[in-house]
């Protein structure tokens, strides 16, 4: 499938809170939805990952990226990686391609 295609699930979608979690199925692209109504941010890591770290001027934070309320974004990160919310429940993973 194209990379310029709609988006093609092709796993079950996952919650992602607070607790680390692997989205089996992905081929490195998820749908990302952001349950609440606040911004809120996600991080990843290969082996392990610790709770995000919202970045502040003159400190980025490393593999974490922020998601305004309420919004729905692709992202194209890697398969087989671990994921962990700022919030409980925050985020729906679900593992595809395309846009």
């Amino acid at each position: 499938m194209p990379n310029n295609a709609a988006f093609w699930p092709l796993s079950a979608t996952v919650l992602v809170g607070t607790t680390p979690v692997q989205v089996p199925g992905s081929r490195g692209s998820y749908r990302v939805r952001n349950l609440s109504a606040s911004v809120q941010y996600f991080s990843w890591g290969n082996s392990s990952v610790s709770a995000p770290v919202v970045p502040v001027a003159g400190t980025p934070s490393d593999n974490t990226i922020g998601m305004l309320p309420n919004s729905v974004e692709v992202f194209a990160i890697g398969a087989a990686v671990w994921f962990i919310a700022s919030a409980a429940g925050a985020f729906e993973f679900t593992p595809g391609e395309g846009m």
